[in-house]
């Protein structure tokens, strides 16, 4: 016991030595934003006319989903950070209510994400622009979010909507700019490929649109050709055999192997040829794999899995068949006798979602909507009916959420969900897709689309936008094609006019050479409520791109603003409102009426 006033040495237990502990990890914070404000009360909105180069608002923003996740290639660890952004970007409204506008280009941050001239659109970009017509109807990634009952047609405004869109390297919140056109006809751009020799028999081509290549057919050879280069590469010999009559082209892409079914009467014996997609050597074969039927059309399509593909069919005789590729071999997997599932007719085989130990498919039988399930090993899994229309089904293709569209031998295109079958919509379309022996439309493997399915049909071409089913309509296309499928990535269409591949894209109005005269009259008939009776230019041919104007400042105020440069003058009697052009010596031309009873306002 320590006496008082004593000091009292309190020992301790030896550890080894003494070492701090490392710092606790502390995940870095994320650049970007959960949530952005969308509120654009107070701002004042632009009124745009002709031709403009805008940023935006945000209107809405659903909770911006930031995810990190780590993948190993070869023996690097690789760690992907994605922020994918949802919303709608207010623009501007249009002076001219019930106007048509076009996006031209779009940028983010001041980099060029789209570029409609050039074909150009960024890796992940799906939007939906609107130009604020009275008929605009809700937006579906909005409606998806929110639901219908909470969300508005947003009419009156040019509005983008984008979708799932990865802001991670702009950071947040990124400024969008869009350049839009008013009225801009969009024309129709066929680029010829350079070519030395041969022709696509039928429309037969492959499109490989993420390899940029497209392979074309006819009975003898293969030809292949660039897409971006708009050239032909070269050619391949189809290896020697006694086949006359040919179906069901396809490109395995995990493979590099091209497969084809032939025969030589058309009516029996198909035989399945596997071909090097680089070489064109003959790889391996397989007999009898329709063995008494024709196969009329395409009615088919190619998925790959890791380390082989698969190909399923329909013959003439709705005889259902697979046959499994790999890189050596060729060999039918499982193939039904005819009258599979007790239908006369399948007119379309469209591929589903592709999981690693199989593969759903989709087939256009008779009215019936059926999904069908193969193993990767070809063999039939599982086979439903989701959905049945009321009349039979034509075309269909598969939607990145899993929906399904489908177009009906009557003009009508329907949504079908893909978990229910419940037809979420159905429109009339201005088009009719043919029957599966004399289409020209390639089958729904060989498209890539996104938001548009591209169609044509005469001197007219198609886009029907496959959430809301609306169809836009552009003329001048070239009468003559036998086979074409479209991009969606790039807006970029391929298409075989007599025998030769085109590049195609429509490509809208640079909305350049708009007459001064044309702006001042609907400045005063849409902005100052007169009647376009009352509204006179003369002498005024100026040439403008276009205008931005703060319509709250007053019709006049605008328009005295805007003639003052050009030395134009303003009358206004009786009603009447009058934009005059001075003479080359600054006088008016005489005018009695204007001169006795009307008033000067501004000169």
């Amino acid at each position: 016991m320590a006496l008082p006033g004593t000091k009292l040495n309190v020992g301790h237990y030896h550890f080894g030595p003494t070492t701090s502990a490392p710092p606790p990890t502390v995940p870095e914070a994320s650049p970007i934003q959960t949530t952005l404000p969308t509120s654009a009360y107070g701002q004042t909105i632009p009124v745009v006319w002709g031709k403009c180069r805008l940023p935006s608002a945000y209107i809405w923003v659903p909770p911006i989903i930031t995810v990190t996740s780590t993948h190993t290639e070869w023996w690097d660890q690789i760690t992907t950070t994605t922020s994918f952004m949802s919303c709608r970007l207010r623009f501007a409204r249009p002076l001219v209510p019930n106007s048509t506008w076009t996006v031209r280009k779009i940028y983010c941050n001041g980099t060029l994400i789209y570029d409609a001239a050039q074909g150009y659109r960024k890796k992940g970009l799906k939007f939906r622009a609107y130009d604020g017509r009275s008929t605009q109807d809700r937006d579906p990634t909005m409606v998806k979010e929110e639901g219908a009952s909470n969300v508005s047609a947003h009419r009156g405004y040019l509005d983008i909507v984008l979708t799932d869109f990865d802001i991670q390297s702009f950071g947040s919140p990124p400024v969008f700019e869009a350049e839009w056109i008013q009225d801009g006809a969009s024309t129709h751009d066929y680029d010829a490929f350079t070519t030395y020799s041969g022709s696509i028999s039928f429309g037969q081509m492959i499109p490989v649109w993420d390899q940029g290549k497209l392979y074309g057919f006819n009975d003898a050879d293969v030809f292949l050709y660039s897409i971006y280069s708009i050239s032909q590469y070269f050619s391949l010999d189809l290896p020697g055999d006694a086949l006359s009559y040919y179906a069901l082209f396809r490109y395995s892409r995990i493979l590099d192997r091209i497969v084809y079914l032939g025969s030589f009467d058309g009516f029996s014996s198909w035989k399945a040829v596997l071909v090097d997609g680089s070489t064109g050597a003959l790889v391996d074969t397989v007999n009898n794999v329709v063995p008494s039927s024709s196969i009329g059309g395409d009615p088919g399509c190619l998925v790959d899995f890791a380390a082989s593909a698969l190909l399923v069919g329909v013959s003439s005789d709705v005889g259902l068949f697979s046959v499994l590729l790999t890189a050596t071999d060729i060999s039918l997997a499982s193939s039904s006798a005819e009258g599979w599932g007790g239908y006369s007719s399948v007119q379309c085989v469209t591929p589903g979602e592709v999981r690693g130990s199989d593969a759903d498919f989709y087939l256009c039988a008779n009215a019936d909507l059926v999904k069908v399930t193969f193993t990767a090993t070809g063999i039939l899994k599982s086979s439903s009916v989701l959905a049945t229309l009321p009349s039979a089904i034509r075309y269909a293709v598969y939607d990145d959420d899993g929906d399904i569209v489908v177009w009906t031998d009557s003009g009508t295109v329907s949504r079908v969900n893909g978990s229910t079958g419940a037809i979420e919509y159905t429109k009339t379309v201005p088009y009719q897709i043919q029957a599966v022996g004399s289409r020209d439309l390639l089958a729904p493997d060989l498209q890539r689309l996104t938001e548009d399915f591209y169609f044509t049909t005469g001197t007219t071409s198609y886009l029907t936008d496959l959430k809301t089913g609306v169809t836009r309509s552009f003329t001048g296309a070239n009468s003559s094609v036998t086979g074409f499928a479209y991009d969606g990535e790039t807006e970029t269409a391929l298409v075989v006019i007599s025998g030769q591949p085109r590049r195609l894209r429509l490509i809208a109005g640079d909305g350049t050479g708009r007459l001064l005269s044309a702006f001042l009259e609907d400045l005063m008939v849409y902005g100052g409520d007169y009647d376009p009776s009352q509204v006179e230019t003369i002498n005024i041919d100026d040439v403008i791109e276009g205008a931005v104007i703060d319509i709250t400042a007053g019709a006049r105020d605008v328009a005295r603003a805007t003639c003052e440069p050009y030395s134009i003058a303003i009358f206004e009697r009786s009603g009447q409102i009058i934009f005059k052009r001075a003479l080359t010596d600054g006088a008016f031309a005489v005018d009695q009426t204007i001169s006795s009873t009307g008033d000067i306002l501004d000169q």
